[in-house]
């Protein structure tokens, strides 16, 4: 497990250097490492001397054997590694010969291209010897394998039940739960899949299934699976909160806005309804109305971060900015760490002329999350009206 975890951290290392290489010696060092762990990757789960502990692990993970992992998917990268090898070792007899050649300017020496290799970082392919490898495949293979290790012993005992008993719907829904949380999410859906085949009117199944779908952007899916669920167990209030949401995203404000004043009508103490009610009805330019969302949401839960960040903005944008700092006080108390917090409450004090203190904010959103876009245009805002202010009293 360790060689394993290993290899795989390594190439989703070595690929995300691939990503940010400039030049083509840079991307073919990073490409050789990406590629050899890999291979390291997949010679543990296909372990030649150990098959058994080999297809365990592949079915714990749920890695199939048409995997662009498998030996038979892997065997054409094999024989680039030796290229890359080969060429490398070519590449440094030229570099000593055309140092002992006395003739060849000095400059020239090392420098000489690769006409066998060329990687094109958008399209993720590889061209060696006039051949195309896509590389994309392999490096989503070794994420999702390497996502899925931290949750390596649940998804054991989800094996293991399944072993016993493919028709264990826990297991299997367990399963889909755990694939989830590793973002795996076309595995979660086929888990999901197989277990409403065996409890087609699980309400949580169904719900799980829109959670899935609507992460994956099948909103139109996401809300029939939605639908399914109310259908089922019309007291669930997280689903259709998740219905509203849905419809928010499709741009069907009308029917997002009925959605939530049917399920505020059952449950007026839902806070989570009260703030998505607040955004589909901001989306309707209804902007008093939805405030006072924001605010029910709040009288019912103080410390509703989502609801305080809805609120401040809002409060921002009518420009009501002593309001608004009062908000950004509160959510920063609760979440000091926000680098958007930190961004929104310098923007409100530079508005209000507060320049020095607000580039602060701004500076601190930055130390919380370099290149944090919001907190950069406010900045070169402020710095703006701060050197204008100084050429002004200058004069």
């Amino acid at each position: 497990m360790d060689a394993l975890r290993e290899h795989c951290r390594a190439a989703v290392s070595a690929f995300s250097a691939l990503e940010g290489s400039g030049s083509q010696a840079s991307q073919r060092l990073c490409l050789e490492k990406f590629l050899k762990e890999c291979q390291g990757t997949s010679m543990a789960l296909w372990h030649k001397n150990d098959r058994k502990l080999g297809k365990y692990l592949r079915s714990v993970l749920l890695v199939s054997n048409n995997s662009p992992l498998s030996p038979a998917a892997f065997s054409g990268f094999r024989a680039v590694i030796k290229g890359i090898e080969k060429e490398k070792t070519t590449r440094v007899e030229n570099v000593f010969s055309n140092k002992r050649d006395q003739d060849a300017p000095e400059e020239d020496a090392g420098q000489e291209k690769s006409t066998a290799f060329s990687y094109n970082a958008e399209t993720k392919n590889l061209v060696f010897y006039g051949k195309i490898y896509e590389i994309l495949p392999l490096f989503l293979a070794v994420r999702d394998i390497y996502a899925s290790l931290p949750f390596f012993e649940e998804l054991q005992a989800c094996a293991e039940r399944l072993e016993k008993n493919p028709q264990d719907a826990t297991a299997l829904f367990q399963n889909a739960v755990l694939m989830y949380k590793a973002r795996r999410f076309e595995a979660a859906l086929q888990l999901t899949a197989k277990t409403l085949k065996i409890i087609p009117e699980d309400h949580r199944v169904w719900y799980n299934r829109g959670v899935i779908l609507a992460e994956i952007g099948r909103f139109e899916e996401a809300l029939a699976a939605y639908d399914r669920t109310i259908e089922l167990e019309p007291a669930f209030e997280i689903a259709w909160d998740n219905k509203g949401v849905v419809l928010l995203r499709l741009g069907r404000f009308e029917e997002a806005l009925h959605t939530y004043e049917e399920i505020l009508h059952k449950y007026p103490e839902y806070a989570e309804a009260w703030a998505g009610k607040g955004s589909v009805l901001l989306a309707l330019g209804r902007e008093e109305e939805a405030l006072e969302a924001y605010s029910s949401a709040l009288r019912i839960r103080p410390e509703y971060l989502e609801a305080l960040t809805s609120t401040g903005s809002l409060l921002s944008r009518l420009d009501r900015y002593e309001e608004a700092l009062k908000i950004y006080n509160k959510a920063l108390h609760l979440s000091p760490k926000e680098p958007r917090l930190w961004a929104a409450r310098g923007f409100v004090l530079s508005e209000v002329g507060k320049q020095e203190e607000a580039l602060e904010n701004c500076n601190r959103a930055l130390e919380l999350q370099p290149g944090f876009v919001p907190a950069l245009e406010t900045k070169v805002k402020i710095l703006s009206e701060i050197r204008r202010q100084k050429a002004k009293s200058s004069q």
